[in-house]
């Protein structure tokens, strides 16, 4: 993912992500350019290619209105199992679309809250990580 993860506003939260927990393989953000970043030593599953098809995908989908929500809400995230993997997707803020790729056993609504606390808590930081 060499050409993916360079973008510095982006890379604290990538790193962030990858820290909250070992089974966490890889972390992207879509926000008009791709940015991503795996896990030191973890065979990465999904080559550049597959995750920006991903993230294509996975625009379209987030940014379609949908009926149903009117009646049950936004929708949080997206989650799909493979044989391998778990595929989480969703938005988070100004920040754009995340991608986080998990092992199986891994509690998905566990991994998307603490993301979305992370990045709050990176957005609240006086330094301004994140530029509006």
């Amino acid at each position: 993912m060499s050409e993916l993860a360079k973008h510095k506003d982006h890379g604290k939260f990538l790193d962030q992500i990858l820290k909250l927990d070992q089974n966490i393989r890889c972390a992207a953000i879509y926000d008009g350019k791709y940015h991503a970043k795996s896990q030191d030593g973890v065979r990465e599953v999904f080559k550049e290619q597959e995750i920006k098809s991903s993230f294509s995908k996975a625009q379209d989908i987030w940014s379609f209105p949908t009926q149903m929500s009117i009646k049950i809400g936004e929708p949080r995230f997206t989650a799909t199992q493979y044989g391998e993997v778990n595929r989480i997707t969703f938005p988070i803020g100004d920040v754009g679309l995340v991608l986080v790729i998990t092992e199986l056993h891994i509690d998905v609504n566990k991994v998307v809250d603490n993301i979305l606390e992370t990045h709050q808590a990176l957005e609240n930081d006086v330094r301004g990580f994140f530029y509006r």
